[in-house]
């Protein structure tokens, strides 16, 4: 396989030194990426001295002659049309050519910049509004394309690009079109675009428009927002399936302080029938205006009052049938000042209908000469050439100015002053929307301490608010967790941190008591949990070496006892030396946790004393397919522990985030040596209540 001319933009000459390769008239300074269409370069236009990025395009080598100019001729269309694209928002493309070689290219716009993709990867923050702002940039920009009937059909977060801020370019148009060639002039797949941000009419293959593009710009909208992909998937097929046919999952679910007003406009994005999302670029770039402004989202508008959208095919779609209805004095309407455009530009049949005449028609004076001849009429009238009294003609006159003083007071009078009332249900009406928008920008800036007083001032004046009512519950559960986070974590990592300290000093009894502490008041704490266990362990382990020294010398005692005895044949007792039996180790006891449920997240945690009898989760993930979602299920608790025999309190904390459960039960019990036990806990759905059984 050759080498690609157009990837060696710079080679040697004989001299072995670098010299500089050109494409066209453009002399190339760097490579800026490759693509899998071609390669990027960095060039320089030298009759004008302009920089511009050379995006390179070659056709497949398998492909034949015929193949190989169709791709030309798809390539210099596509290119053209988005030539004429001229919006402060869009990737000017200045030129095409095709250098001796073969490899055509585009010359842009060079633009200093990171894409969205870039942003994205680096975590960069973005707040609500920056997202929306960057979104309906975009949209305008859509909006003006689909205008001159170009579809994207390949909007994704790598073609967007951030400059000076947040300002907004989208590029690469008609790239993914020309990827598609023909049969053979394309290896980047059989789908035009990305799979990820596809519209589910490019998967099923159907004719695309720019409400495609409005599904992709959707999906990149809730990535900022969510930072995940709304249809993820570990391969094509399961994407394509999840696009085509499931929903995705709610912003709130995935980030709570994300405004409400946001999963409105992304529903409507990211519809599944393209009837039902916004038809116009400008409509969701005005939505999202709205939502930055505290307002509700205007709605899509109904399709069947929009101007029919442009639809790309590879060849023209039939012309639908129409008929002419002949309006009297159609003939006369027809001239300067009157609109006789055909109600939709696409209707070239009903336009041709129109323009030929069904039937033949005596000509018709122009209206001017109509209208001219008529005053003249009139003037030739004998009336008109009367004299009217001066009396007669001031009376007419006094009479019309009476007329005219009545018909103004009785509309003053019944269109009144506003009313004192009024006045402040306007002035009250503008203070809610004041403190909505203010309360919503602050919610959006993540400062929810901030916008509590300003939702409990709304919900002073409008009580009966179900947004209010519902703003108001979503902060008073992020305030409690807050506020127990912040108090409880502080206090429990500081004797994590003292337990911790004396686990390295091998002072396991005293890190214990420490862990016990931290763990008492953050048992959510996995990592507590699991240093609690290591240092009993490690006790444990101290005391059996004990144990184990001690019984190695009272056997050397009593060998020695043995040894003296039968020196001077004195009786022999079982005892050991100091006349005390060995101590023989008591035997464990075993403690058997259940806990049957329907939970789908939480953890169970159970402490006999010091010892950690049980610490799982009440839950396990089971991984999706394609014809499945990745769920959480259910795991039923069934754990058996051994532990040192002990008289001890038993803790039992049962803690479910979801349904806001935070469950603590102490039991005391007595565990004899060798004895097992078994602890059932069990959870009432009608009274939402926990009982425990030990025995």
């Amino acid at each position: 396989m050759g080498a690609d001319p157009a990837a060696e933009a710079v080679g040697r000459d004989d001299a072995g030194e670098k010299r500089l390769l050109k494409l066209g008239r453009y002399e190339v300074v760097r490579e800026l990426g490759k693509g899998a269409m071609g390669v990027v370069y960095l060039a320089k236009d030298p009759i004008i001295g302009r920089l511009v990025a050379l995006k390179t395009i070659r056709a497949s080598a398998h492909a034949d002659d015929e193949e190989t100019k169709e791709f030309q001729q798809r390539f210099t269309r596509e290119a053209q049309a988005a030539g004429i694209l001229n919006h402060p928002s869009i990737v000017t493309v200045h030129d095409i050519g095709q250098d001796d070689s073969g490899t055509s290219f585009i010359a842009m716009e060079y633009v200093e910049g990171n894409n969205l993709k870039e942003v994205l990867a680096q975590g960069r923050t973005l707040s609500f509004d920056t997202i929306g702002d960057i979104v309906a940039q975009v949209a305008d920009a859509l909006d003006f394309a689909h205008s001159k009937g170009i579809v994207h059909r390949d909007v994704k977060p790598a073609n967007i690009i951030l400059i000076d801020g947040h300002r907004a370019k989208i590029t690469d148009f008609g790239i993914a079109k020309i990827a598609s060639g023909g049969a053979n002039l394309t290896t980047t797949g059989q789908f035009l675009g990305t799979p990820n941000y596809m519209a589910p009419e490019q998967i099923k293959g159907a004719p695309v428009d720019g409400r495609t593009d409005i599904f992709s710009l959707g999906i990149c909208l809730y990535e900022c927002l969510t930072r995940r992909k709304p249809f993820g998937g570990d391969s094509l097929t399961s994407i394509s399936y999840k696009i085509v046919h499931e929903p995705f999952p709610p912003l709130h679910e995935i980030n709570p302080t994300i405004p409400e007003s946001f999963e409105e406009v992304v529903s409507h994005c990211l519809a599944k029938d393209p009837a039902k999302r916004y038809q116009r670029g400008r409509d969701l770039a005005a939505a999202l205006r709205a939502v930055l402004r505290g307002e509700r989202p205007t709605r899509a508008a109904d399709p069947v009052l929009e101007e029919v959208t442009m639809v790309t095919r590879e060849r023209p779609a039939p012309a639908m049938p129409t008929v002419e209805v002949p309006f009297p004095q159609a003939q006369e309407a027809s001239g300067p000042g009157i609109n006789t455009r055909p109600v939709s530009g696409t209707s070239h049949t009903a336009v041709a209908a129109a323009a030929a005449p069904a039937v033949a028609r005596a000509p018709r004076e122009p209206v001017s000469k109509q209208v001219r001849q008529t005053l003249t009429n009139v003037r030739a009238m004998p009336l008109w050439r009367s004299r009217i009294p001066p009396a007669l003609f001031f009376g007419i006159v006094a009479i019309l100015v009476g007329v005219l003083i009545a018909a103004v007071a009785g509309i003053r009078s019944k269109y009144s002053d506003t009313t004192p009332a009024d006045k402040q249900a306007w002035a009250l009406s503008a203070h809610e929307r004041q403190l909505r928008m203010q309360a919503q920008s602050l919610l959006a800036q993540g400062r929810v301490t901030d916008a509590t007083p300003k939702f409990e001032e709304l919900s002073r004046l409008a009580p009966k608010s179900p947004y209010v009512s519902g703003m108001m519950q979503r902060l008073d559960a992020l305030r409690q967790r807050d506020e127990l986070t912040k108090q409880q974590l502080v206090t429990a990592q500081a004797r994590f941190d003292e337990g911790l300290a004396l686990f390295n000093n091998k002072q396991f009894d005293q890190a214990i008591e420490k862990f016990q502490e931290s763990f008492t008041i953050n048992p959510s704490s996995i990592q507590t949990g699991d240093y609690l266990k290591l240092a009993q362990q490690e006790l444990q382990k101290v005391d059996d070496a004990k144990a184990t020294a001690r019984a190695q010398k009272l056997a050397t005692q009593k060998t020695a006892a043995a040894t003296t005895t039968t020196t001077t044949k004195s009786p022999v007792t079982p005892s050991g030396g100091d006349g005390v039996s060995p101590a023989v180790p008591a035997a464990p006891a075993k403690l058997t946790t259940i806990f049957t449920h329907k939970f789908t997240d939480g953890r169970i945690t159970v402490r006999a004393g010091g010892d950690i009898v049980a610490n799982e989760q009440l839950f396990t993930v089971r991984k999706g397919n394609l014809f499945r979602r990745t769920a959480n299920i259910a795991k039923p608790i069934n754990i058996t522990h051994e532990f040192p025999p002990k008289s001890a309190d038993v803790d039992i904390w049962v803690i479910i985030p979801a349904q806001n459960i935070n469950e603590h039960h102490v039991m005391q019990f007595r565990f004899q040596p060798g004895s097992s036990h078994t602890l059932v806990v069990r959870f009432d759905e009608a009274s939402k209540k926990f009982t425990y059984e030990l025995n």
